[in-house]
């Protein structure tokens, strides 16, 4: 190996507890080994980054310390089922469903924050705890709703294939951005189900005076979106009131075409409401509503 390269570690924590549906978790690792290789096999890889695999199976919530504290991970790959708020399906010592709510695992996260990228959670509903884990981790991904294990598969594949590809001479965005919005597309150009089911999560800085987001050059508004909640009376009016207009603050918020697509017709304002709430970001929408010369919607917003 190059002595310029360095080592990104991927920790593959899987569960197909007794009693649950059976997911083809085997074939998902060997489909992000092959991936990562064919990657890998790019001459201009040579010199930049590689990957190394840990698989942990059967996964106890009592493995989970310990196999960050052995591997030392820099991304951690859940695949099994999710159950939404009731927490991600791991499996006690004989082979039986074991809930593990985001609420166990955030603090065990927020350990090791300063070396761990990425959270995958590719997994049914996981976005509940996805939401939970950004409070520390740079980028998670999560699962909104239930989503087909070809899918979920062709994610995964797409996503590492993407990720160990990164050339930052040529991809926009950041090596996860990249190759979370890749794997989206990738899945949606198969004609898969369920391409905008995937969510991204960043990590919401203490303070966001000044700061950008990753893909919005827009500065923020000096709040901490975190303290940012809007009763649904608000919520109401600010939606029925967009009509049109929900476009255009979707298009300031660089919100992806396939993500747009996503929303129910006759509620894509609700649709950018909720993506905004989903990544902490309610604390911008005033000055996006300002910016595309809404100041009626403003006011609104200032009553709550």
């Amino acid at each position: 190996m190059n002595s310029s390269s360095s080592v990104k570690r991927i920790l593959v924590l899987a569960a197909n507890p007794q009693g649950t549906n059976p997911l083809s978790l085997h074939k998902e690792v060997e489909d992000i080994k092959k991936s990562l290789q064919s990657a890998k096999k790019r001459e201009n890889l040579s010199k930049s980054v590689s990957f190394e695999i840990e698989e942990r199976w059967a996964t106890g919530a009592e493995q989970i310390s310990r196999a960050i504290l052995d591997f030392k991970p820099n991304i951690i790959h859940f695949s099994g089922h999710g159950a939404g708020a009731t927490g991600l399906c791991f499996e006690d010592e004989n082979g039986n469903l074991q809930f593990v709510t985001g609420d166990r695992l955030r603090g065990l996260l927020g350990l090791f924050a300063a070396n761990i990228e990425c959270v995958l959670l590719n997994a049914c509903y996981s976005d509940e705890q996805g939401a939970e884990f950004a409070e520390h981790i740079n980028y998670v991904v999560g699962m909104k709703d239930s989503v087909l294990d070809a899918t979920a598969i062709k994610f995964a594949g797409e996503f590492y294939y993407a990720l160990a590809a990164y050339d930052a001479t040529y991809c926009p965005g950041t090596p996860v951005e990249f190759a979370y919005e890749f794997a989206c597309k990738a899945i949606k150009v198969e004609n898969l189900t369920g391409d905008s089911i995937p969510i991204l999560r960043r990590k919401l800085q203490p303070t966001l005076q000044n700061q950008v987001t990753a893909v919005n050059s827009r500065p923020m508004n000096n709040v901490n979106n975190n303290t940012i909640k809007y009763s649904g009376r608000v919520k109401t009016i600010i939606c029925k009131r967009l009509t049109n207009d929900w476009q255009d603050l979707a298009d300031y918020f660089d919100i992806q075409l396939h993500e747009r697509e996503g929303f129910r017709s006759g509620r894509q304002a609700h649709g950018v409401w909720e993506w905004l709430e989903q990544r902490n970001r309610l604390g911008e929408l005033e000055s996006a509503l300002n910016d595309i010369g809404r100041d009626d919607l403003v006011e609104e917003l200032k009553k709550n």
